[in-house]
């Protein structure tokens, strides 16, 4: 099955009831997102947030937050949380930025999750990895905890490297990874290398 069938685009202010049903749906209360943190969000910068859709049905979507370092270390070591965390975002054009990945979800009741997954993994790698319209060399890193399988699978099939955990504030353990923007741009690059070849072959 194609991949055009999903369009992706930033996400606007009314989407914010659909991405919170899907954080209800899939994540426990203590990981979803404040209403009006989200929205704050989106009106600062609606690129934080990617949006994967078919028709105008929402089936997934990621969002990052560009923080300086010392913010960005912190939240993954769980000594902040992360609505005190994004109010000191930076810009996408700031000299040094590190990427907090806030969250990714798609539709896993929809036999195409898959599809979207790839979708919104591609369309990431677009826009900060290996983007051709913008340098990202001010990106330094990438880092993200995992609150479910799926989210621990996801970084460590990217080689993020573990980085320890903590005790989330459902007293789960919370696992952080981070990896260097240039390393993963070489994750990128390697896929896509090992794409071309399937389909050539």
């Amino acid at each position: 099955m194609d991949e055009p069938a999903c369009t992706l685009r930033c996400a606007g202010v009314q989407d914010v009831p659909a991405m919170l049903d899907f954080e209800q749906k899939y994540f426990e209360s203590c990981w979803q997102s404040i209403p009006k943190v989200l929205k704050s969000l989106i009106q600062k910068d609606p690129m934080m947030f990617r949006l994967c859709k078919v028709g105008q049905k929402l089936k997934g979507f990621y969002g990052v937050v560009p923080l300086p370092y010392e913010i960005w270390h912190k939240v993954l070591q769980g000594d902040i949380k992360e609505e005190e965390a994004v109010s000191h975002m930076v810009s996408f054009k700031a000299p040094e930025i590190y990427l907090y990945v806030y969250s990714v979800i798609v539709d896993l009741a929809d036999k195409q999750h898959k599809i979207y997954t790839r979708a919104l993994i591609r369309d990431f790698a677009r826009q900060y990895v290996l983007g051709q319209n913008q340098k990202r060399s001010n990106i330094r890193a990438v880092g993200a905890f995992t609150v479910s399988e799926g989210g621990r699978r996801l970084v460590e099939r990217s080689n993020f490297i573990y980085k320890g955990g903590f005790r989330g504030a459902n007293g789960k353990l919370v696992r952080s990874y981070v990896i260097r923007l240039e390393n993963l741009a070489q994750q990128v690059k390697i896929f896509r290398d090992k794409r071309k070849k399937i389909l050539i072959a």
